[in-house]
């Protein structure tokens, strides 16, 4: 049974504060009455914590040693703690001895919605007054940039979605607390006296923390950054489709097209007269196809370009509404309106996909579903085809990489939506999959179960609650 709390420990320079540390874990757990978990994450510590940790996990069960082969510091140790962990509920705490264990019931029992992270807001005299001080302007300025608490730090109890958002970023780039407060999701914190460190001295120096803080705050920067780097990264897609021409997004029928629209018709639960957005629609290669379904089908794209291309193929038979947005930020008009938002090849060329999905879900009506078909990241061959197709980029189409169950799902999560999937289809390129004895052969490679993880088409599901 999985756990409900887990606590992530990282250890580097604590060999002699371990035994006693798992001792108060386990005792404030169990008063709490919960299953847990204590993942101890050791940072290729060499003074010998490896062998305290193999000897707590011998004496109990819920302890696991994750053990790195090589010194990646803190914050990076507390990265791959969290990919690690199964609980509902998270703590992070340091392994020093310095953040009472004592104090995890009070983080725990004020993470309610909704908010997602309590810090331990550190009080007291625990270090110099020199380490302090810095301490106290690097966290002054975090707070002003991402409006974090001021006293925010290491000791933190967060969601799983806070957790899940986290994972979302590049765990070699900026710090646990900066990740936090880059989420955009509600924080809040509480005063816990911190003690002084029973033994030795941190292992961080005094530039190491001014060079850590730095790193953190110009990951903030960077980020805030993203934001005003959206029209240029919005500009860039619309140059790439405009100016190339791009033969595979011309309308066409084949059977190729048919069964993606087939899986996506059936993965969304559509049904004739259901009102749907297709975002991203280009010159209609998809849309027309499922007006033909009786779907009451509108398209959206950044390329007013695209969509007169689309209405020429269409040669107004059949009037489809067509919306020139960005979906990050639609038109107010169009919120609550659809039953399903739905995308084919779409979802790689978006600049934010937390703040798209988001997007997405207001357009939706309650129950609604959002599904996109898109590219697996696991999939070779894709990269093959950026680098030998003539009019394909890596700037163009190489967010491919972030196709990864993880990384879509997680941003659907932080998004708001609910009951998430992902489904893998297909094998062979057009060239073969058009013809009957390369369908037949397609699906019974799909049905191989070692397969899966490499199949090309991917499915992502989530619904608006």
């Amino acid at each position: 049974m999985s756990p409900e709390l887990s606590v992530v420990v990282p250890v580097y320079r604590t060999r002699e504060a371990l035994r006693d540390l798992h001792n108060r874990l386990t005792h404030v757990l169990g008063e709490m009455k919960l299953r847990y978990e204590i993942v101890f994450v050791d940072d290729a510590c060499p003074l010998g914590s490896r062998e305290v940790l193999v000897q707590l996990a011998a004496e109990d069960e819920r302890v696991s040693p994750l053990i790195l082969s090589r010194n990646v510091g803190q914050h990076h140790a507390v990265w791959f703690g969290l990919e690690a962990v199964r609980g509902s509920w998270i703590v992070v705490l340091d392994g020093d001895g310095q953040d009472p264990p004592e104090a995890i019931p009070l983080l725990v029992n004020a993470l309610v919605p909704p908010m997602e992270a309590v810090f331990a807001g550190r009080r007291g005299q625990y270090e110099s007054r020199g380490r302090l001080l810095t301490s106290r302007v690097f966290k002054t300025l975090l707070s002003l940039l991402t409006g974090l608490p001021r006293d925010a730090g290491m000791f933190v109890a967060l969601s799983r979605r806070m957790a899940t958002a986290i994972l979302d970023f590049d765990p070699s780039r900026g710090s646990i607390v900066a990740m936090i407060g880059c989420t955009g999701l509600s924080v809040t914190s509480v005063p816990v006296i911190r003690s002084s460190r029973p033994e030795g001295a941190s292992a961080y120096s005094a530039w190491g923390r001014v060079a850590a803080g730095c790193r953190a705050l110009a990951f903030v920067i960077g980020r805030k950054r993203r934001r005003d780097g959206f029209r240029a990264h919005n500009a860039a897609q619309r140059e790439y489709f405009e100016f190339r021409d791009k033969p595979r997004m011309r309308p066409s029928g084949s059977p190729y097209i048919a069964r993606h629209v087939i899986e996506m018709v059936r993965a969304a639960g559509l049904r004739p007269e259901d009102r749907v957005l297709e975002v991203g629609c280009g010159m209609g290669r998809y849309t027309l196809p499922l007006w033909e379904r009786g779907l009451l089908v509108e398209g959206m794209d950044l390329s007013p370009v695209l969509l007169d291309r689309l209405r020429g193929f269409d040669g107004g038979r059949r009037r489809i509404p067509l919306h020139v947005a960005d979906v990050a930020e639609p038109d107010p008009e169009l919120r609550g309106r659809y039953d399903a938002v739905i995308g084919f090849f779409a979802l790689h060329h978006m600049h934010d996909l937390t703040r798209c999905f988001e997007g997405m879900a207001g357009l939706l009506r309650p129950g609604g579903r959002i599904v996109f078909l898109e590219p697996n990241a696991f999939n070779p061959l894709y990269y093959a085809q950026i680098a030998l197709t003539p009019g394909m980029t890596w700037q163009g189409d190489g967010g491919l990489v972030r196709m990864r169950p993880r990384v879509v799902l997680g941003a659907m999560a932080r998004a708001g939506l609910a009951n998430l999937s992902v489904e893998r289809f297909g094998f062979f390129p057009p060239f073969l999959a058009n013809r009957g004895w390369g369908r037949r052969l397609e699906a019974i490679l799909e049905s191989v179960s070692p397969l899966n993880p490499v199949l090309p088409f991917q499915l992502f599901r989530g619904e608006r609650v």
